[in-house]
């Protein structure tokens, strides 16, 4: 049959004829509908080997057998039945998974003494858990010397003890791939027990407050007539009656027996009894839908789908595996108990695909999956413990959590649990392992509302033990159990908008809490210590707290600008940058960005209102970011940062600010300049020309409302060859002030024009260079000499100076400007009225280096200028 599944799934045509679904797991009786695609619905022909099928057209009603079974569902198009798709179905059993092989007498057979015989009996099950009436079995003994096995039929035998030594022999019993075990126990019993066969018993009473039988109802016959007060009864392990006879009452059919309680060593007087579970390990496999397959030994299988839960979903499957190994010692000696000791093992390992809630519209919890697993079970001779696991997993959410998708990461986890149950004093425990799941990815967040909330993923492994008598409940309890949670708490204050200054970005914690070893159900150990005077021992290690398996990371940064927290676009470097340099803890891969809010505004409520502004990203933990700001990006800003690292911050990104989170861009603005120069001189002498140019200064804003002036110092200069010269060659202009240069031009003899080219330099990131074409004329007079000194040069500010003005040679054309150079109005002079000789006082208010400038223009424009520099303090 998987032959066949596997040369379809190999030849399936990669066009044409479909058909949906193609792979399927089905309980026995359920019914699936098929559609077919790709072809002429009257030209198919439909087949099933077990099931049956209702063709309609292109469409067929699959109905499961009602028996486990590998189906297959054959769909040929009748034209060309080379084209066939072939359908694989599982059809598998829905329930708690069961041993294939039952013993239905006792599992511990006592034998007195050589000779002595008893029947072992068994049922054998199918894969889906169905009686198999057609079943054989083979039994075979461990010690043959000492205990005879005989076969009686298929699935009975004669058990037969050859020799009278104390002692227990394992009896292995097999059909096909299952395996179990029966024991052989040869004992001594107390002279006052007496051993009564379960087809004497009518009927029984258990009192649970005492734990005890209390009364026991006997047919009347030559066997039970000779029972007497003080004997102690037992039925063996499957009927699981035992007592001290403490009155007799007899009628004509039956013979009533009030009991009082009795241990074993009240039975026993010489015992020594080794049993151990047979290996059962299980595996269970899952999809996204909830559908899991549980597979035990011996190829017995079972279905089970979960139930769907408003708003959660499962984003991947469910595997696993789990292992079960029970070990039990009895011994008596003289009467006397000496040794009971036993010890139960859940191992295994456990793993959960990824959980997805929409925390608006989910359920506040959800059974996600419950396995149950039955185990064959161990005999305490007087009664049988029936085992089974149970493994669970369920997801809550808290009360009030805020409205958020989010997804809990898979996760694995490898389980192993010991339980020891001992008699006597000085006995010690191991080690409790405290397993922690390793998770495949992080969590994945997304909130729609500022709030928080707790998404828990608990998951448990259970060894449940189980005691029955004559059909009654005895005792329960856990044997061993392993159980933890995985928790997310998470929390977003503020805004979910990023582009929002008080965005703060999410807070989270994954953690995991494992729970503590629980004790044996009281009624369970209760019952226990009664007959056999064990108790379980505690894990040696105390309960830990919750462990932290990851966070969100801790994330920082800072802007380095060359030691100040401001970018001058006119400084010496050749591509000025603010500098970001960005740190994360854990190191996680993502995108850290830098956002910014402010500029260049007069109103600081207006300029840091409103959202952020991206203005550079680069890919975490490459390197440091660098912004490079053009020169109408002056302004004061407030600077955030972004981290879009790892699952969570991809959604929703982490945030910090810089330790000065505050940054002001600089720039130069050079402005009013000429498109063209003239130079005017007398020929064999000098041409004179002037150059002025503007630096406006730009103000802004903090966010407390201080002005400051976003415009940088202007800084020219020009090459010292050519025909052209400069004085000053370099030339730095103030925020707010204009600057002068003089020009200088050698005229040749006689009279004549020329054209050359100014290049000037400038630090103003859109103007560093700049190409002037420049006119020299020598026709006509010289331009008027001027001088223009200061006193003092250098103080303290204020600082009033008194300047000397001299216009030699000025005329009737001319005008005068004398400009202190501080950025205050100019004194002017109009044409024709320049003087030869005045003083003009000025106070320098503020600290600074300031050049003072005396202008001369006539009908050709500024002619000639001198100049002096002030130094405030």
């Amino acid at each position: 049959m998987l032959a066949l599944a596997w040369l379809a799934a190999c030849s399936a045509p990669p066009a044409g004829l479909r058909v949906s679904p193609d792979e399927v797991t089905l309980e026995p009786g359920e019914e699936l509908e098929l559609v077919a695609s790709g072809a002429d619905p009257a030209d198919l022909v439909w087949a099933a080997e077990h099931g049956t099928l209702v063709v309609d057209g292109d469409r067929a009603l699959y109905r499961a057998p009602d028996y486990a079974v590998d189906d297959v569902v054959e769909v040929v198009r009748a034209s060309d039945p080379r084209e066939r798709v072939l359908v694989s179905v599982r059809v598998r059993g829905a329930g708690a998974l069961t041993p294939r092989i039952r013993v239905i007498s006792d599992l511990a057979l006592v034998l007195t003494h050589a000779g002595e015989e008893r029947e072992l009996a068994v049922v054998v099950h199918d894969a889906a858990g169905h009686p198999d009436p057609d079943a054989t079995v083979t039994f075979t003994s461990d010690a043959p010397d000492r205990v005879a096995v005989e076969a009686l039929g298929p699935r009975r035998a004669r058990v037969r003890a050859l020799k009278d030594d104390v002692g227990s022999v394992r009896l292995r019993i097999r059909s096909g791939d299952a395996e179990t075990y029966a024991w052989a126990v040869v004992a001594r019993l107390q002279p006052q027990a007496r051993r009564i066969e379960p087809d004497w018993i009518l009927d029984a009473r258990w009192e649970p407050d005492e734990r005890a039988w209390r009364e026991l109802v006997l047919l009347r016959s030559p066997e039970t007539e000779a029972l007497a007060e003080g004997q102690v009864v037992f039925s063996g392990d499957r009927a699981g009656v035992w007592g001290r006879v403490a009155a007799l009452r007899k009628s004509a059919e039956r013979i009533v027996l009030s009991l009082d309680p009795a241990e074993l060593s009240d039975v026993f007087a010489e015992l020594d009894y080794r049993a151990s579970l047979p290996p059962y390990p299980a595996a269970f496999s899952g999809d996204a839908e909830g559908t899991i397959q549980l597979h035990g030994p011996g190829g017995s299988e079972q279905l089970l789908r979960s139930g769907a839960c408003t708003g959660w979903k499962r984003e991947g499957a469910a595997s696993g595996s789990f292992a079960v190994e029970g070990e039990l010692r009895l011994r008596i000696r003289a009467g006397a108990l000496t040794r009971a000791r036993w010890r139960a093992h859940l191992g295994g390992t456990l793993e959960y695909g990824p959980l997805s809630v929409e925390s608006a519209e989910a359920d506040p919890s959800c059974q996600l999956t419950r396995l149950q697993a039955e185990l064959p079970p161990i005999s305490w001779l007087l009664f049988q413990v029936a085992l089974g696991v149970e493994m669970t997993s369920q997801a809550d959410l808290a009360a009030d959590a805020a409205p958020a998708r989010v997804q809990l990461p898979g996760w694995r986890v490898r389980v192993g649990t010991d339980r020891l149950w001992e008699a006597g004093a000085g006995a010690r425990a191991g080690a409790a392992e405290t397993p922690v799941p390793e998770t495949s990815t992080g969590p994945q967040l997304r909130f729609d509302e500022p709030g928080s909330l707790t998404v828990r993923r608990t998951g448990r492994l259970r060894l449940t033990g189980r005691v029955g008598g004559r059909g009654a409940p005895l005792a329960a309890g856990d044997l061993s159990r392993w159980g933890g949670e995985l928790a997310l708490s998470a929390a977003l204050a503020g805004t979910t908008d990023p582009t929002a200054a008080e965005y703060q970005g999410p807070e989270w914690a994954l953690s995991w809490q494992a729970e503590p070893p629980g004790a044996t159900g009281a009624s369970l150990a209760a019952l226990l210590a009664e007959v056999a005077e064990v108790a379980p021992l505690p894990a040696a290690l105390p309960q830990e707290g919750p462990r932290v398996l990851a966070a969100a990371p801790r994330v920082w940064g800072h802007l380095d600008t060359g030691g100040v927290r401001r970018l001058d676009l006119g400084s010496d470097a050749s591509e000025p940058a603010a500098r970001f340099n960005f740190e994360a803890e854990p190191e996680l891969e993502g995108i850290a960005e830098v956002w910014l809010r402010g500029g260049a505004c007069e109103d600081a409520d207006a300029c840091f209102s409103g959202p952020l502004r991206r203005v550079a990203a680069v890919s975490f933990p490459d390197g440091p970011l660098f912004w490079r700001p053009g020169k109408d990006d002056r302004g004061v800003y407030e600077v955030y940062l972004r981290y879009r690292i790892g699952p969570v911050g991809r959604e929703l990104p982490y945030t910090a600010r810089p330790p000065e989170p505050r940054l002001l861009v600089l720039a130069p603005d050079l402005q009013d300049l000429p498109l063209a120069l003239e130079l005017h001189g007398a020929p064999g002498g000098l041409a004179v020309g002037v150059l002025s140019v503007a630096n406006p200064a730009l103000q802004g804003v903090t966010p407390e409302g201080e002005t400051v002036t976003l415009t940088s110092p202007l800084r020219l200069w020009a090459p010292g060859e050519g025909k052209l010269r400069t004085q000053p060659r370099r030339l730095q202009v103030e925020p707010g002030t204009a600057g002068h240069q003089r020009l200088l031009a050698t005229c040749p003899p006689k009279a004549t024009s020329f054209t050359t080219e100014l290049t000037l330099y400038s630090n103003d990131p859109e103007l560093p260079q700049v190409e002037l074409p420049v006119s020299v004329i020598c026709e006509g007079a010289p331009p008027p000499r001027l001088r223009l000194s200061a006193t003092p040069e250098h103080g303290a500010a204020p600082l009033s100076v008194r300047f000397t003005l001299e216009t030699a040679g000025a005329g009737a054309e001319h005008a005068c400007v004398f400009d202190p150079g501080d950025g205050g109005p100019p004194f002017t002079w109009a044409t024709g009225a320049c003087p030869q000789r005045v003083q003009q006082v000025h106070v320098y208010e503020r600290p600074g280096r300031y050049r003072a400038v005396l202008l001369v223009r006539d009908r050709f424009g500024l002619r000639d200028l001198a100049a002096a520099d002030v130094n405030v303090d």
